[in-house]
């Protein structure tokens, strides 16, 4: 979010825009925003590979390369997640949180580091 609105904010001659996903499949993504629709591919971490549902809000950058899509607008989690803490939740509903504790929660099973459930 924080990315998102100061990429926006500073306007960079207009090089960023901020749309709804329509579409996504094989790495790439159509995004609609004040510009129209753009095709773009998905930017991610290293190791986390993932596309987005259709109408999620999404950053989109233009870049030398074409359009690049940063990633998507956070809204479920707000004020469940806590810092240094990552959740992957799949659109079926499976779900993997790395809590701050230590603790790995898969579909709302810990385990400790220690490799057993509790």
């Amino acid at each position: 979010m924080w990315i998102s609105k100061n990429i926006i904010s500073r306007g960079n001659g207009g090089t960023a825009s901020s749309g709804a996903v329509g579409h996504s499949a094989n790495m790439r993504v159509s995004a609609t925003s004040a510009r129209g629709i753009e095709k773009c591919s998905m930017m991610t971490p290293p190791g986390i590979y993932s596309l987005p549902t259709n109408n999620q809000t999404s950053v989109v950058l233009q870049t030398q390369n074409g359009p690049v899509c940063l990633g998507m607008r956070m809204n479920r989690y707000y004020g469940i997640i806590e810092p240094g803490e990552i959740i992957m939740e799949s659109e079926g509903g499976a779900q993997i949180k790395l809590s701050n504790d230590g603790m790995v929660y898969i579909n709302g099973r810990g385990f400790a580091s220690d490799g057993y459930g509790d």
